[in-house]
């Protein structure tokens, strides 16, 4: 008799190891390919902030170039043409550069609200996902107690039944 119900026990832990494993397969799998999003949008994230640095780098690179050449000009008029053609060349130049900037302006502008905004509709959804991730972390945490207290329930009864099958053979 206590071999039969070493079967039962032998049986439903069995039947409930099996049931484990192939869940906490799925479980693994589904976490794994959790970690692979989160790592796409930390890459993505980091994309977008060495553009934006990349941009501001340009910019500042752009104004430098700008000046020197200023510096250069305005030294050749001044040594070639004197200091009144220098002054005429500043006032020339200021304009220039007040064009200069509205122009850096009207095309950086787009560019860097673009960023702006794919930044944050990027930050955005990937909140979305984490969110999502977790509510299917609570769904397969509940669906696997949910699967223990039926297995527990069904062994129950199968031993139970397993006994009085065999007590009415004794």
């Amino acid at each position: 008799m206590e071999l039969n119900n070493e079967f039962v026990t032998n049986f439903g832990d069995s039947l409930l190891n099996i049931w484990t494993n192939s869940l906490d397969e799925v479980t693994d799998s589904q976490k794994e390919i959790e970690n692979l999003l989160l790592q796409a949008f930390t890459t993505q994230k980091e994309s977008l902030e060495k553009i934006a640095v990349g941009m501001d780098f340009i910019q500042e690179q752009q104004k430098k170039l700008i000046e020197d050449v200023r510096d250069y000009v305005k030294q050749n008029v001044d040594t070639v043409y004197g200091e009144q053609a220098s002054q005429t060349f500043e006032k020339w130049y200021a304009q220039l550069d007040e064009i200069n900037n509205r122009v850096q302006q009207l095309t950086s502008t787009p560019y860097k609200e673009s960023l702006n905004l794919l930044n944050q509709s990027q930050e955005q959804f990937q909140q979305s996902i984490k969110n999502s991730i977790e509510q299917q972390r609570k769904i397969r945490e509940e669906a696997v107690n949910q699967f223990k207290t039926a297995q527990k329930g069904f062994m129950d009864l199968f031993e139970s039944n397993t006994k009085m099958a065999f007590n009415l053979f004794k």
